[in-house]
């Protein structure tokens, strides 16, 4: 049989060519992990896969996973400004290949898996090194036998001393928006049901899984006699918020509460009233009903240290000044949770606790955003569809890279957190085929809406989801780097990314500077112990 090794910082696609690696070489921090793609040519007959390790390795000290990668169809091409396109002439510079195509992007557990098709098994093995595994170096073989014939594809490993630290001890906080319909529509399952909540919680250890520091609730639910507003139901919220912590979430997120009608629009509407402004009398009387059976269930479930609350996403120059008001309103109501929120301005002090400006926000305002950071204010950054091109974002035809050095560029900028809005987000009938979800008329890029797939017990990860979880154990590592050696540090930022929009293509470049990362931390802890 014939196989080859990639990188799991690089795309695979149904029709990539074998090349000439036939061995898996990992190396892996403490806390971390590290993975390999691999692609074997098939006959047809029965398969049987097993890893299998040359010393005797704890049970729980190196977890081998391994997963079938499944074809994902990319139906339009991110375009350079904004959204996707069918003009290959506006994107051809900077995506990875002209759509329509399909790429190996969803993970199924091997257990689980379908029957390969078209004479190849494509593959995805990763090992996760627990805090306590034993430095050193390791070596085993996955062994593949497909009829009378049998294959042994040989994988060396190597622990580093050097540790990512556990979530609880985290430099990076994470959030990624949770669509919790979504849930329901793409399981077949009643929302609400056990069954539901079952999956929530699966999903909830995804999110960890992929290092989310906070998990967003969903925001109350209007309660109306007639078109008299009466109370608002937070049984959703609370439920949510109780699988969360159980599952071992630090931080929970209350919804938002409001919006704006246009990105222009000075005022803000509450999501039970697009017609009540927040200002108006009605529209405070409103608020204070919400505010007040929220802190209620706050106070019941004893999250007054672990809540934090987004009010409005994506406040604007044009309506700062209506979400201070916003703001002022919920401190009032709800005194030492802390306000979180993705930012387009710069005019919101003492309204926000936590900015999260997006990527090039943040590079088109750098000057102030710095001062308020050097001033104290916790400063995080968020990417979504806007703008498009070749900035970093987890776009499908993107390079992979992207979805992993975008952390680095966080580092780089000394940014201590990560959002973005699309978890699960299955907008339209078919995300296996076609991966640009609709939104207000036209497609987002491939893949925005959302970084797991439905499968049959939960959320199938995506090759991005894992580059997203390798990004933030490398900004772990590279903030201890950073605190050692910045100048060294820096330098090795520099050879994967040097802003946003420039950044390696190349997976074996990234991984190759990755490791030199540990091996710089290895030589500082030597050097200082």
């Amino acid at each position: 049989m014939h196989y080859s090794i990639f990188n799991d910082t690089e795309w695979l696609y149904p029709d990539s060519a074998l090349n000439d690696s036939k061995n898996i070489r990992l190396t892996i921090p403490r806390g971390g992990h590290a993975g390999a793609q691999i692609l074997i040519e098939i006959s047809g007959a029965p398969l049987h896969l097993e890893f299998v390790w040359h010393q005797n390795v704890p049970k729980e000290s190196l977890t081998v996973s391994l997963f079938q990668l499944l074809p994902v169809g990319v139906n339009e091409n991110t375009d350079s400004e904004l959204m996707t396109t069918t003009d290959f002439e506006r994107c051809k510079s900077f995506v990875t290949r002209k759509a329509p195509f399909d790429v190996y992007d969803a993970l199924c557990p091997i257990a689980d898996a379908p029957a390969p098709v078209n004479g190849r098994l494509p593959l995805y093995l990763c090992i996760d090194a627990c805090t306590d595994a034993i430095p050193g170096n390791y070596s085993g073989e996955l062994c593949l036998c497909e009829g009378c014939r049998e294959l042994k594809i040989p994988l060396t490993c190597r622990v580093s001393p050097v540790l990512v630290p556990p979530l609880s001890s985290s430099s990076l906080g994470m959030l990624n928006f949770f669509d919790y319909d979504g849930l329901a529509s793409q399981h077949h399952v009643a929302k609400n049901s056990p069954e539901y909540w079952e999956l929530f919680s699966h999903y909830v250890k995804a999110q960890i899984k992929m290092r989310c520091t906070h998990i967003l609730l969903p925001p109350g639910e209007a309660v109306f006699e007639g078109d008299k507003l009466v109370d608002f139901d937070f049984s959703m919220s609370e439920k949510a918020g109780q699988i969360a912590r159980k599952e071992g979430s630090l931080w929970l997120c209350g919804g938002h509460i409001a919006h704006w009608h246009a990105w222009d629009e000075q005022e803000y509407y509450p999501n039970w009233n697009q017609s009540l402004g927040v200002t108006t009398s009605e529209g405070y009387l409103q608020l204070r009903l919400y505010l007040t059976k929220w802190k209620e269930i706050i106070e019941k479930n004893h999250w007054q240290e672990c809540m934090m609350q987004a009010l409005a996403d994506e406040p604007q120059t044009h309506n700062d000044s209506t979400y201070r008001i916003l703001a002022g309103i919920f401190r009032k109501f709800m005194p030492g949770i802390p306000i979180i929120d993705a930012v387009e301005t710069t005019n919101l002090g003492g309204g926000i606790d936590i900015w999260v400006p997006k990527q090039d926000t943040y590079e088109k305002w750098r000057s102030e955003y710095e001062k308020l950071k050097a001033a104290g204010e916790t400063m995080w950054f968020y990417t979504c569809a806007f703008p498009a091109g070749p900035i970093m974002n987890r776009s499908m035809d993107l390079p992979l890279t992207a979805s992993r050095a975008v952390f680095w560029m966080g580092a780089f900028y000394r940014l201590s957190g990560f959002l973005h809005w699309g978890f699960n987000y299955y907008i339209g009938s078919d995300i296996w085929h076609s991966a640009c979800c609709p939104h207000k008329g036209a497609l987002l890029p491939a893949g925005d809406a959302h970084i797991v797939y439905p499968g049959k017990n939960g959320p199938l990860p995506s090759m991005r989801f894992e580059a997203q979880r390798a990004g933030a154990e490398d900004y772990e590592l590279l903030i201890q780097a950073l605190k050692a050696a910045p100048e060294k540090t820096e330098q090795l930022i520099k050879k994967v990314c040097t802003s946003f929009r420039n950044y390696t293509r190349e997976g074996i470049v990234l991984t190759e500077i990755r490791n030199s990362l540990i091996q710089l931390i290895e030589k500082e802890v030597a050097a200082n112990g």
